[in-house]
């Protein structure tokens, strides 16, 4: 009874310490090749193909002798690895890459694939070798409950970090304490063993590396390493991101995310995205600025003498941090507002006479959200007669290539569907200007006819006809084909990508091709029953990541709900695992069919939800819990299937355990992947969830033909 008890334990400890060194390597990969869905999904893809891999190679622990002991060794290994390839990715970074230089996708997929191995193997390994010396019954298979367990340590690791760690140390600390509680589990396991060696020898070696992780200041040799010749003022881990402050021969530098978001002293960049928007209104009395107002632009503002300005930043610790440096303008028209600034915008009652969008491009799906035809209209509600919008984005204005022309009109038409005049102006960046008044490029001219003082953007600096030469032969590269930027069609999203790649000399319509054409493959020859645990777990992973985009387009970027939407599938997966002999008192391959089918059903069901979320009038609370339901119903249905299939599987358990758990990660990293970078960009929410009901209908239907065969 014992030795059950202590092999959950070491289960549950795998999935806490597995899912916490994915959340935070996967932050890290983010960090360190300033990333986004894209590079999300290939080190996702790559994590859950590598573990998939190691369950598959974890069948044949049976075949070793003293096989218990081997999987303590593995454990205490494991314990070790996942701070040691946090420290190992900031080295390769720096080693292999050239600091400014840019990493393709190429490399991130090679970079991942190797630093990830170690930690990802094991945790498959372990996965497939612990299940198969579970005790069991006679004709019972302990998989679901395996599954279940490790399932529920992923749980109440994501909820440590979304709620504890990310708001109260970093990153390093953090996975200290996590690899103490994988200890833990493994000293439980050990003295579950008839001898007396491994109850005193994995406690001591425990408590060594233990010494050790704690003895060594792993982020202050990460970030020497990362900021080279630069000085750390400020490093801090917020649930937005990693926020770190820099100083380099007088200049502060800060950076969230991996990402330079601002420097001091950049006057070029404080008067472009002011002054450009701001001279076109005859008295901007208010202002609403969203993010980029602790570089400099505040002061900028302020030279109209605007009655309020609103400067809204998700971020709270980023106004924390420079107003301790000295860097946040104290003048009493400025208000400080922390919040989403979709959210805001959709919920405000205030109307300005300018709006300055000093966020980066639509890179990411969260960032994306700012760019859509939806904002736009959100944002013209907020606008006072005449007033002026301001956002850009960097794609170059001497030479327009095909894919920065394409995110260009995106862009362009979209504000165009609000506003009835909208330019171009190209200088350090393309500046979009959006308003129902005529727009002026006599920039230049204005500043000096109003007497505001300007060190850049002035006569002296700005060529006028030059401007507007570059202007005109930005706006002849515009073209209506390609198509409004939509919440659930996010287009200027697949541009933005197309356009980073294109610095890459390689042929990425082919790669997507072979991705989908191996989806089609690995469906097609696997047998019946675990293509029903590929489609679902293809189809969980797909369906997460768009209830996760539908509820911050919906709520906004709100982070502890996010968190908890996260936990709930985590809880919906322990839960479906652990329900099947609640459910089913009895085995029989029609219910796995009709669980198929009715994964295929749920998901039709939230396509009608999605295509109603823009039109339903109910409290936020209902539409909230209406989201947590269906994270948990589609984590469950998933468990369910995965609990189910270990029982109408043929083999051993140790077989049947890496096979399943494999099949089931490596659909889980093709939806992450196709998901996120070919579907959701190409054809949108509502048909990518129509062809996911219509996978695991195909997936139902291959299963009954096989049975009636």
């Amino acid at each position: 009874m014992y030795k059950r008890f202590a092999i959950f334990s070491a289960l549950f400890g795998l999935g806490f310490i597995s899912i916490a060194t994915q959340i935070y390597l996967l932050r890290e990969f983010l960090y360190v090749f300033q990333g986004n869905e894209l590079v999300f999904g290939v080190v996702l893809a790559n994590w859950m193909l590598i573990s998939g891999f190691g369950a598959f190679i974890g069948r044949f622990a049976q075949q070793m002798k003293d096989r218990e002991s081997y999987l303590l060794f593995l454990m205490i290994l494991l314990a070790m690895i996942p701070v040691l390839t946090i420290v190992k990715l900031d080295v390769w970074r720096s080693v292999v890459f050239p600091t400014g230089s840019m990493v393709g996708l190429r490399e991130i997929f090679y970079s991942s694939l190797l630093l990830q191995t170690p930690v990802c193997f094991l945790s498959g390994f372990l996965f497939t070798a612990l299940t198969a010396i579970l005790p069991r019954k006679t004709g019972q298979n302990p998989l679901g409950g395996a599954y279940a367990m490790e399932s529920l340590g992923s749980l109440v690791a994501g909820g440590l970090i979304n709620f504890v760690f990310l708001w109260t140390m970093g990153s390093f600390p953090a996975m200290n304490i996590i690899s103490a509680v994988f200890l833990g589990s493994a000293i439980l396991f050990a003295f579950s063993q008839p001898n007396l060696i491994p109850k005193i020898v994995v406690p001591l070696i425990s408590g060594g590396v233990l010494l050790g992780l704690y003895s060594v200041s792993f982020s202050s040799f990460s970030l020497s390493i990362l900021f080279e010749d630069q000085e750390v003022i400020v490093d801090r881990e917020t649930p937005y991101g990693r926020v770190i402050v820099t100083e380099q021969h007088g200049q502060q530098n800060v950076y969230e995310n991996g990402v330079l978001l601002f420097s001091s002293g950049n006057v070029i960049r404080d008067e472009e995205s002011v002054h450009f928007a701001m001279i076109q209104h005859d008295h901007p009395e208010r202002v609403l600025l969203v993010s980029g107002g602790l570089s400099g632009a505040i002061p900028e503002i302020l030279k109209y003498k605007p009655s309020r300005v609103d400067y809204l930043e998700l971020n709270a610790a980023l106004i924390d941090i420079t107003s301790a440096l000295g860097e946040v303008a104290t003048d009493s028209a400025v208000r400080y507002i922390t919040a989403d600034a979709r959210r805001f915008i959709t919920h405000s009652d205030s109307l300005y006479d300018v709006v300055l969008i000093n966020l980066p491009e639509p890179s990411t799906l969260q960032l994306n959200r700012y760019y859509t035809d939806e904002f736009f209209g959100a944002l013209k509600q907020r606008m006072d007669s005449g007033g002026v919008v301001s956002l850009s984005i960097a794609t170059g204005s001497d030479y327009v290539s095909k894919e920065a022309g394409a995110l260009n009109s995106s862009i362009y038409y979209t504000l165009k569907n609000h506003f009835r005049y909208v330019c171009i102006l190209p200088s350090s960046q393309n500046y979009f200007l959006a308003s129902d008044d005529s727009l002026s490029l006599a920039i230049p001219t204005m500043i000096l006819r109003k007497g505001i003082q300007t060190d850049y953007v002035n006569l002296y600096y700005f060529d006028e006809q030059l401007l507007k030469d570059r202007s005109r032969f930005v706006m002849e590269k515009l073209t209506e084909e390609s198509g409004i930027n939509y919440d659930f069609h996010p287009v200027a999203y697949f541009y933005q990508q197309a356009y980073w790649l294109s610095y890459f000399r390689q042929n990425y319509t082919l790669i997507a091709g072979m991705i989908l054409m191996l989806l089609v493959f690995s469906f097609l020859t696997i047998d019946r029953v675990n293509a029903g645990v590929f489609a679902a777990g293809f189809t969980a992973s797909s369906t997460e990541i768009i209830l996760l985009l539908g509820f911050q387009i919906t709520f906004g970027f709100v982070y502890q709900a996010l968190g908890v939407l996260i936990m709930v599938f985590m809880l919906g997966l322990a839960l479906g695992a652990a329900s099947r002999k609640i459910i089913f008192k009895k085995s029989h391959p029609r219910y796995f069919l009709f669980i198929q089918l009715l994964m295929a059903a749920f998901v039709t069901l939230i396509l009608l939800f999605i295509s109603m979320v823009p039109f339903l009038e109910l409290p936020d609370s209902i539409i909230f819990s209406v989201f947590l339901f269906f994270v948990l119903g589609i984590a469950f249905l998933t468990g369910l299937i995965f609990s189910y299939a270990a029982v109408i599987s043929k083999g051993g358990i140790d077989k049947v355990a890496a096979s399943n758990y494999a099949v089931d990660l490596y659909g889980s990293a093709l939806g992450a992947l196709i998901t996120a970078v070919i579907m959701l960009p190409l054809i949108g929410i509502k048909m990518t969830l129509l062809l996911l009901a219509l996978f695991n209908t195909a997936a139902a239907g291959w299963y009954f033909l096989g049975k009636r065969g």
